[in-house]
C-alpha cells in the first residue's frame, strides 16, 4: 500500500470521524420511532407543501385561517424540502427522518473540517468529540431551517477571517454570499452570524490589530444583496409584522450538562492559550462564544430571547477550546495523561451522545399523527380546524392540508381566531358562520360543544365535526 496515500487520508479520517459517529448514534433514535423528532418540521412540511402546490407565493392560506398571513419565515429550506418531495413521490415524513442523522452528520463535518483549517487536525478531533458532550446533541439532528444554517455557519465565518487575515476582499464576499444564503433559511442564525462578525471585527480594533473594515462592508453587503432576492419583495408588499418569541431563559446551572463537564475542565486552558497567543483565529472564537453568551442572557435586561436556541451555536467555539486545552496537555505534559484524557474524551463523549440520543423523543406522537390522517382522508380542505393542543395544528395542515387555526411560527400573524371560546363552547351560530369553523378536536376528556358531533376519536383525541343544516 502506498504510504503517501495513507498519510492523506488520516487527516481526512481524523476530522470526520467525530460527524460518523453522530450520524451512527442518530440512527438510534430514528429507527426507533416512526415520526420525526421535531415539532417545528410539521410546520416546514406545510411549507414545503405550500411552494409544491402554489409555486412561488408570499401568501399562506392555510395556517391562522380563515384569515391566512403573509409568509415570514425565510423560504430556503421549504424550497430544499419540496425538491426532495417532487423526488421522492411527495413523502416528507418519511424524507425527513431519513434526513435526521445526516443533518448531524453534516453539522459536525462542517465544524471539525473549518476548525481543522482554522487549527490543525489534532485540535478538530478532539473539539470534535468535545461538541458530542452536549445534551443538545439531540437538537442537531433535526431536519429543520436553523440547523440547514448551521451546517453553512462555520464556512461564512471561516471566509470573513480568510478575508481579514489575507486582506483579500474576494474572501469577504463569499463570506457575505454564504451569511446571505443563511438569511434566506433562517434569521436567527443570521443574527447569531451578524453579532459574531461584528464583535470580531471590534475585538481585533481593540487589539490595535491592522484591520481594514471594508471586509466587514464588503460582507453585510454581498450578505443583503443575496438576501434581498426574497426578502425585499416581502417587505415591500407587506411590511415586516414580527411578533416577539416568549423567553425561554436557561439558567446557569443548565449550562453544565448543555456544554459538559469535560469540556468545561479543559476550556480554561484553551482559555488562557487564546488570551495569551492572540491569534486572528484566536480572536475569533473567542467573539464567537463571549457574543453568544452574551446574547443568550439579554433577557436579564427584559428584551425576549430563545436563550437554548442560541447556546446551540455557542457549544462549538467552546468545544474549540477545550480542544486547544487537550492539545496543550498532548504537546506540553506526560504522554500517558494525554492518552488517559483522550480515551476519557472520546469513550465519554461516545456514551454522553448515545445517551442523549437514546433518551431523545418524538414530541409529536402517533396519537397527533393519526389526527392529521383522519383529516387527510375525510376532511373538506376548506372548513376550519380549531384545536385543543398545540401539537396539533401543524400536524394536521402539514398532513391533510386541512386550514388551521394557528399552524406554528408566529411572525406574520395578523389575525387570529378566539380559540378559547371554540374550545369551551362559549359561541354561537354567527361566530361559526363569520370564523368558517366546521371542526374542533379536542382532548378525550373534554366536553362536546354545542352545534357539533364526535365523528372519531383516539386515545388522547376526538373529533368534532359541525352538524349538518346548522349554517
Amino acid at each position: 500500500m502506498d504510504l503517501s496515500n495513507i498519510k492523506e487520508i488520516r487527516p481526512i479520517f481524523l476530522w470526520s470521524l467525530p460527524a460518523i459517529v453522530v450520524f451512527l448514534v442518530a440512527l438510534i433514535p430514528t429507527l426507533k420511532y416512526g415520526y420525526p423528532l421535531s415539532l417545528d418540521i410539521y410546520y416546514h412540511i406545510h411549507m414545503a407543501h405550500l411552494y409544491m402546490t402554489q409555486g412561488f407565493t408570499y401568501w399562506d392560506p392555510l395556517t391562522y385561517a380563515p384569515f391566512g398571513r403573509p409568509i415570514y419565515y425565510p423560504p430556503l429550506f421549504h424550497y430544499s424540502l419540496a425538491v426532495l418531495g417532487f423526488l421522492f413521490n411527495n413523502n416528507l415524513l418519511t424524507i425527513v427522518r431519513g434526513l435526521q442523522p445526516i443533518f448531524g452528520f453534516l453539522i459536525f463535518l462542517s465544524f471539525t473540517y473549518v476548525t481543522y483549517k482554522l487549527y490543525d487536525i489534532y485540535v478538530a478531533f478532539f473539539a470534535g468529540f468535545f461538541a458530542m458532550f452536549t445534551s443538545l446533541i439531540n437538537q442537531f439532528i433535526l431536519p429543520i431551517a436553523e440547523n440547514l444554517g448551521l451546517i453553512i455557519f462555520p464556512f461564512s465565518l471561516y471566509f470573513y477571517y480568510l478575508s481579514v487575515e489575507t486582506n483579500n476582499y474576494r474572501y469577504a464576499a463569499i463570506s457575505g454570499v454564504l451569511a446571505g444564503v443563511i438569511l434566506l433559511d433562517h434569521t436567527l442564525s443570521m443574527l447569531n452570524l451578524i453579532i459574531i462578525i461584528t464583535i470580531f471585527s471590534l475585538m481585533l480594533l481593540l487589539s490595535r490589530r491592522k484591520i481594514n473594515l471594508n471586509h466587514f462592508w464588503v460582507f453585510l453587503g454581498f450578505s443583503l444583496l443575496v438576501a434581498s432576492i426574497w426578502w425585499l419583495p416581502l417587505l415591500l408588499k407587506y411590511g415586516y409584522v414580527f411578533r416577539s418569541p416568549a423567553t425561554e431563559a436557561v439558567p446557569l446551572w443548565e449550562y453544565v450538562p448543555i456544554f459538559g463537564v469535560i469540556s468545561l475542565i479543559l476550556t480554561p486552558i484553551g482559555g488562557f492559550l487564546i488570551y495569551k497567543r492572540r491569534e486572528t483565529q484566536d480572536i475569533l472564537i473567542l467573539a464567537w462564544l463571549l457574543s453568544l453568551l452574551a446574547l443568550a442572557n439579554v433577557y436579564l435586561l427584559g428584551i425576549s430571547v430563545l436563550s437554548e436556541r442560541i447556546l446551540t451555536f455557542a457549544v462549538f467555539p467552546l468545544a474549540i477550546m477545550a480542544g486547544l486545552g487537550l492539545n496543550y496537555v498532548r504537546i506540553h505534559f506526560n504522554k500517558k495523561l494525554f492518552y488517559c484524557l483522550l480515551v476519557i474524551t472520546v469513550a465519554g463523549a461516545v456514551i454522553s451522545a448515545t445517551f442523549y440520543m437514546s433518551e431523545t423523543k418524538p414530541l409529536v406522537s402517533s396519537s397527533e399523527v393519526d389526527i392529521g390522517n383522519w383529516f387527510k382522508a375525510h376532511g373538506d380542505k376548506q372548513g376550519v380546524v380549531v384545536s385543543s393542543s398545540y401539537l396539533l395544528d401543524p400536524t394536521i395542515v402539514a398532513i391533510s392540508g386541512q386550514p388551521v387555526a394557528t399552524g406554528g411560527y408566529d411572525n406574520g400573524r395578523i389575525n387570529e381566531l378566539d380559540i378559547g371560546k371554540y374550545i369551551n363552547g362559549n359561541f354561537g351560530k354567527s361566530d361559526l358562520i363569520r370564523d368558517k369553523v366546521e371542526y374542533i378536536v379536542l382532548n378525550i376528556q373534554m366536553k362536546t360543544p354545542p352545534y357539533f358531533t364526535v365523528v372519531y376519536q383516539n386515545s388522547k383525541y376526538k373529533i368534532c365535526m359541525l352538524n349538518k343544516g346548522v349554517l
